[in-house]
């Protein structure tokens, strides 16, 4: 079973959990809105639904393999976005978005290797970033 709950001020954009991924209600659109938004609703949706498999039912021994668990559902996203639906340009996209951003966040001082060591918990949050969901997905493209 897979289900999809939009949840009025989530702070985060998208979360998956087993069998229940929850999303920001700014993903229900109560206007018109670019194709561009509509595709970057179209990607986080996949992204999460690709945690299903790689995250929630195949999971990582410790956080150093965080990038591989984001980079692998952020590459898997594009390759079921560009197959299953209508926005068929996202290997484009990301190239644009993701590739420019990883090269971006690269250049900061706060770059560090993909795989990167985490001692401890608290270090995770410092690796939700560009360098782990963007620059790994661009290693495994």
């Amino acid at each position: 079973k897979y289900d999809q709950l939009f949840v009025p001020e989530f702070s985060a954009g998208a979360m998956e959990n087993i069998g229940c991924v929850t999303f920001n209600e700014a993903m229900v659109f109560r206007s018109k809105v670019t194709e561009a938004v509509r595709e970057d609703r179209a990607n986080a949706i996949l992204h999460e639904m690709a945690h299903m498999w790689f995250g929630d039912l195949v999971t990582m021994r410790w956080w150093d393999d965080l990038w591989l668990n984001e980079s692998f559902a952020t590459f898997m996203s594009v390759l079921a976005q560009v197959e299953a639906t209508r926005f068929k340009n996202g290997w484009v996209t990301f190239a644009n978005q993701y590739k420019a951003g990883a090269r971006r966040q690269d250049q900061l001082p706060t770059t560090h290797p993909v795989a990167a060591d985490i001692p401890d918990i608290e270090s995770v949050y410092l690796n939700f970033d560009a360098i782990t969901y963007n620059k790994g997905a661009c290693v495994l493209r």
